[in-house]
């Protein structure tokens, strides 16, 4: 059902492309309309009888912005939508992945949280702070506040988007209002008058490339996870295998057990970026057109991760953005960055659900940036060697050095979150359990010893 409903999207996605830009008929209106109704359809064949959950959130949260004071939004906003969740995950969640109205329902929460924060964060006195961090594209996140209430078909629209709505992936409510308005595509360097076919040529080439990629994905994941999956890790087979070889199961396991939603985030981004919303500007190397501003996925830094802050920005990208924007800069006034992620990875925890298993992962990913710290520390002379000689040294030995060096680094930090993956896969303390005692607890000693 849920291949189904993706696959929806491309037909929308092109009619949007067609109508709404290629022959620039109809008004925002009528765009709004379209997405929300469009959105609403693929949410029908998906959540079923359970279709009206995700309208009853975005109802309420249409009235917390536009009858709540704006310093009290965020927390009341926070607390419907957070706790609807919460509640719908107590009432209706098995002891399994549930694929059912419960994934678009999270979704839904974030965006709605988001909205409102947006338009909270567009009245306070002097805005939010600005970031450090520099971002590139259209829409960064000192953009996303809002000072005009968004209307009741914008949020439909917004909330509803086809390609987004059931998997995500997340982006501002900005970037869609600069879509609708066609605002998006009317930069320093393009323009729609100019530029018309070339960006409709240039985002049908890309998303052909991103649909056949999560088509790959799709199918590694299912050819892989027949020789490769946590539910091995129980069996008595997988204990008589040595700890060199069952450390190489699992590391072969972990990484591709994220291959399953990577090939459905390529899916969904696919059809955003033949509708256009992908736009993020113009290369100005190869002079063409970046596709990529709410990808969720980024599959070549994730298999050739050179640290943990790699995989961070490699995968689940939108939702680790989400939460850095909307959680972890929420709580700088605490003056500690370290608490600030705590509380962050306890969010994405309890966001993905109450299992045992959300909460092991999360929190031994934070163990392991402090064990990376360590090792960053220990093997700091190697690191400033090879850090200092990338650039400058062409010699055959140093770049034979270096790939050991990096295939090292490439091992241990894809083995690091593969041991943590486990749990996140297998859900239950029973599984948890029996799969590390399989694995003689090796990451947590680790952890300790270090």
């Amino acid at each position: 059902k849920l291949l189904i409903t993706l696959f929806l999207g491309f037909p929308f996605s092109f009619i949007y492309r067609i109508i709404f830009i290629q022959k620039r008929k109809g008004n925002e209106l009528q765009r709004n309309l379209y997405t929300f109704i469009s959105g609403f359809a693929m949410s029908l064949l998906f959540n079923g009888k359970d279709f009206y959950h995700p309208l009853v959130t975005l109802i309420g949260t249409y009235i917390i912005i536009h009858y709540v004071n704006p310093k009290h939004i965020t927390m009341t906003s926070w607390l419907f939508n957070f706790s609807y969740l919460l509640i719908s995950y107590y009432m209706y969640s098995s002891m399994e992945y549930d694929l059912n109205w419960l994934t678009p329902q999270s979704i839904i929460c974030l965006r709605l949280i988001g909205i409102s924060m947006d338009y909270s964060d567009g009245h306070k006195q002097g805005g939010v702070g600005k970031s450090k961090t520099v971002y590139p594209g259209l829409t960064p996140p000192n953009q996303w506040p809002i000072q005009e209430k968004p209307k009741l078909i914008e949020m439909l629209g917004y909330c509803y988007f086809y390609g987004t709505s059931i998997v995500g992936p997340q982006f501002s409510f900005r970037r869609y209002k600069k879509f609708i308005s066609l605002e998006l595509f009317e930069t320093k360097e393009t323009s729609l008058n100019k530029d018309l076919e070339k960006l409709l040529d240039s985002s049908l080439k890309h998303s052909i490339k991103r649909f056949f990629l999560g088509l790959i994905y799709n199918a590694i994941f299912i050819v892989i996870s027949k020789y490769f999956n946590s539910l091995f890790l129980l069996t008595k087979e997988f204990t008589q295998y040595n700890p060199l070889k069952k450390f190489i199961y699992v590391w072969i396991a972990g990484k591709y057990v994220l291959f399953k939603y990577f090939g459905i985030w390529m899916l969904a981004e696919s059809q955003c970026i033949l509708n256009m919303i992908q736009f993020d500007g113009i290369n100005p190397d190869t002079k063409d057109y970046y596709w990529n501003a709410i990808n969720n996925i980024d599959g070549y830094k994730f298999s050739t991760a050179f640290s943990l802050d790699d995989l961070v920005f490699s995968y689940n990208i939108k939702t680790n953005n989400w939460g850095k924007q909307y959680v972890y800069k929420r709580f700088a006034f605490l003056g500690n960055k370290q608490i600030s992620s705590l509380i962050n990875l306890t969010f994405l925890s309890i966001w993905h659900g109450y299992h045992i298993g959300y909460p092991i992962s999360f929190y031994f990913e934070y163990i392991l940036f402090v064990l990376q710290g360590i090792l960053k520390y220990w093997f700091k002379p190697l690191n400033q060697y090879m850090a200092s000689n990338l650039e400058t040294n062409k010699t055959t030995s140093f770049k034979v050095q270096y790939f050991i060096y990096h295939a090292i680094c490439n091992i241990l930090t894809i083995g690091g979150v593969a041991y943590p993956l486990m749990a996140f896969d297998l859900l239950t303390w029973n599984k948890i359990k029996v799969a590390y005692n399989h694995m003689y607890w090796i990451g947590h000693v680790i952890a300790v010893v270090m």
